[in-house]
């Protein structure tokens, strides 16, 4: 019997020391994981002192903790009079209660910024968090030292937080904090059940309520109704908290919280929403929203360039989310509208804009980037900018983009009747491409252009013929300076300019911008007919024009042809490069073939006719003052020609006068072998000529040689007005220069 007391003894001790051993193998695996889960963390120091432990719950007289990332953030957390309750049931373990007297906070942002956002947790991050927190949560005092821009800021205050864990209702939250004068408030209380609960939060700063919200969720037949309100008055937030934010959440999102001056939010909403929920968090796993509305609208909203007057929106919304995608689709009478709209740095104002977005859709899924596809529609009842007439605008076609890309493909239209189609490109090199093309214009119609650009020729009035174009405009990603190509077709083009008929204008014009040059090309002009009183044409030019973009009147003109019918004659300047910033200009137009016959005709002198063939050179100068002529040359072509002057008012007047009555009787029918005349006009319009003639009239004493040097001076403008009364040109011309001549009080 003895033996047996002695094996129990073995055997008592084999399993002390067995469980002794266990027990310091699972001391060393701890201690093993939670240094492992220190260095995971950053914790590089942790203390407590005054530790009293039970079954519910334990208690510290004094905590200290140090974190420090590998970024360089640094976390100090010391708390004073901590009490944890926790309640051990077998069904549902939980956090009762924490309580903490007093809490200093010191934290230090990253050494080297990222430059990126703080990642949010996800819906399941977050909903086991609320599982994990306590009941109640108490803090007496909070005294933290955060990241400013200026430096350091210090806060001060207390927080009240209570909620039931998983099924979040209901919750109450009170957070109060000081910084210097500038004092926030936060609370917030979600009450109800599932199936009807109430949400109110409320944020204050500066003893100023500063954002109110306000929802309902309630159910019924399977679905779930959301109503509420949000208000933002009409006062920024306190700076110093949108700079505090915009560091700790990043660089990347320093323009977070840029609310303008004066911006007020009050949005209301209706949500039909079908959902499914997950019960274990809470969270719903598929939100199906059926003719959902949106609206919010804003009194008036201001940025560095903007100033919107009355935005709102009123948005109704159809769609679905379900496993990190969605789909919003915007239905009927969805759009976004604002009273007005001013552009400082354009000079640009729109009123009454609106934005139709029926049909747009927004998709977003977990591998992809959000994208915003569909018809999109734009109008403004009346668009004011310098160089355009004020009046609607109207824009219908098509959007597509997301994140990185935008591309539009539509028309652009006016009250006018201005049509263009238009498509926009923006890729993700932020280069931004946009591509044009003009609606051929039947000008017989009427010319919108005239009626859109207030730039437009106020003396320039096109008729008839037809009109097209087409352009692109390129801007390099962070450059302000565009590039751009622009051509424009005139076919069969007639009207008026000034007090000159047009007609049969045939041309193509190209433009080129490459950052501050500007070229122009003008390949090809043929005009049928231009008709001041005097007719002109055919007329044919080709040209090119270099300038300087800040000076585009101070170019380089190179003149490849310049000819025009006159007269039975040609007029014809050589190729050649004129520097307009340089004046005077010098034009030298040489006359060909010009018809004596015809320039009689047209001369308004009774019984003057002749007939011969001049050929010259009139030198063109062009200064400030306008066109002039110095020492211009005309003489005949061989063999001559005849000059009649037949005029019964002048043999009546030479009758008294011997040598004149001898010229007057020569004049009647002269045949001159020579003539020679100098021309010469001045800015002002007078031309003068003096005729040298040589010749003889077989009536007059045998036919003896005469010489005769005429003298004639000629107001041009004068001439050109009273041919054009003589029915020389249509009917418009001679009501503009009758209106001209009307007397001005």
């Amino acid at each position: 019997m003895a033996a047996r007391p002695q094996r129990w003894r073995r055997i008592l001790s084999w399993t002390a020391l067995g469980l002794l051993l266990a027990l310091l193998a699972a001391a060393g695996y701890g201690w093993q994981q939670w240094q492992r889960l220190q260095q995971e963390q950053g914790i590089v120091r942790l203390d407590w002192q005054g530790l009293v432990l039970s079954r519910h719950g334990l208690q510290l007289q004094r905590l200290e903790l140090e974190q420090l990332a590998a970024d360089g953030r640094r976390l100090q957390l010391g708390a004073d009079a901590l009490q944890l309750d926790w309640r051990l049931s077998r069904a549902e373990p939980y956090l009762q209660r924490l309580a903490v007297q007093q809490l200093q906070l010191d934290w230090q942002a990253p050494a080297t910024p990222t430059g990126q956002p703080s990642r949010l947790p996800s819906s399941d991050e977050l909903a086991s968090l609320l599982a994990w927190l306590p009941r109640q949560l108490s803090i007496e005092r909070i005294a933290a030292s955060l990241p400013c821009p200026d430096g350091r800021c210090r806060l001060e205050g207390h927080l009240q937080l209570q909620q039931p864990g998983a099924a979040l209702l209901p919750t109450s939250l009170r957070l109060e904090l000081q910084e210097a004068q500038h004092h926030v408030i936060l609370t917030g209380d979600l009450s109800g059940a599932l199936d009807d609960a109430r949400l109110q939060l409320a944020l204050d700063l500066d003893g100023q309520p500063h954002l109110a919200l306000d929802a309902r969720l309630s159910a019924a037949e399977q679905h779930r109704t959301l109503q509420g309100a949000l208000q933002l008055p009409a006062r920024p937030p306190v700076p110093w908290l949108h700079d505090w934010l915009a560091q700790w959440l990043g660089a990347a999102t320093a323009p977070l919280w840029q609310v303008p001056d004066a911006l007020q939010l009050d949005a209301k909403w209706t949500l039909r929403l079908p959902i499914s929920w997950q019960p274990q968090n809470g969270l719903p796993s598929r939100i199906e929203l059926d003719h959902a509305r949106l609206q919010a609208r804003l009194p008036r909203l201001r940025t560095d360039d903007l100033d919107l007057r009355q935005p709102s929106a009123d948005l109704r919304l159809s769609g679905r989310w379900q496993a990190q995608e969605m789909l919003l689709t915007f239905a009927e009478d969805s759009q976004i509208t604002v009273q007005r709209l001013d552009s400082l740095a354009a000079g640009l104002r729109l009123d009454d804009l609106r934005a139709g977005l029926a049909g747009l859709q927004l998709k977003h899924a977990a591998a992809g980037t959000p994208q915003l596809a569909g018809p999109f529609t734009l109008y403004t009842a009346r668009l004011q900018q310098p160089q355009l007439s004020p009046q609607g605008w109207r824009w219908q076609g098509r959007l597509d983009a997301t994140a990185q890309t935008t591309r539009l493909d539509g028309s652009l239209g006016n009250d006018a009747g201005l049509a263009l189609d238009l498509q926009l490109r923006r890729p993700a090199s932020g280069a931004v491409n946009l591509q044009g093309t003009l609606s051929e214009i039947a000008l017989a119609t009427g010319n919108p252009l005239a009626k859109t650009l207030r730039d437009w020729p106020a003396l320039l009035e096109l008729t008839g013929g037809r009109l097209q174009g087409n352009g692109t405009l390129q801007l390099a990603a962070g450059s302000g300076t565009p590039s751009a190509d622009l051509q424009l077709q005139l076919q069969q083009v007639g009207g008026i300019y000034d007090r000159s008929e047009l007609s049969g204008l045939d041309a193509r014009l190209t433009a080129r911008l490459r950052g501050q040059r500007l070229e122009l090309q003008l390949p090809e002009l043929r005009l049928a007919s231009l008709n001041p009183g005097v007719p002109l044409g055919p007329l044919q030019l080709r040209a090119d024009y270099q300038a300087a973009l800040a000076q585009p009147l101070a170019g380089r003109l190179q003149l490849w042809q310049a000819d025009s019918g006159l007269l039975g004659g040609q007029l014809h300047v050589a190729p050649i490069r004129l520097e307009l910033a340089r004046r005077p200009l010098q034009l030298p137009v040489q006359v060909r073939g010009l018809e004596l016959a015809k320039l009689l005709a047209v001369y308004p002198a009774e019984g003057l006719s002749g007939s011969g063939t001049l050929d010259g050179q009139l030198p063109l100068r062009i200064d400030r003052n306008g066109l002039s002529i110095d020492n211009g040359q005309l003489q005949a072509r061989p063999p001559g020609g005849v000059l009649q002057f037949r005029s019964e008012r002048i043999r009546a007047f030479g009758q008294s006068n011997p040598a004149l009555r001898l010229a007057v009787t020569a004049l009647e029918d002269f045949q001159y072998d020579q003539l020679h005349s100098q021309v010469s006009y001045d800015p002002q319009g007078k031309l003068l000529l003096v005729l040298r003639l040589q010749g003889r009239n077989p009536a007059l004493e045998g036919g003896r040689p005469v010489n005769f040097t005429i003298t004639l001076e000629e107001n041009v403008p004068a001439l050109l007005t009273s041919l054009q009364l003589s029915g020389r040109v249509n009917e418009a011309i001679q009501r503009r220069v009758q209106q001209r001549l009307q007397p001005r009080h």
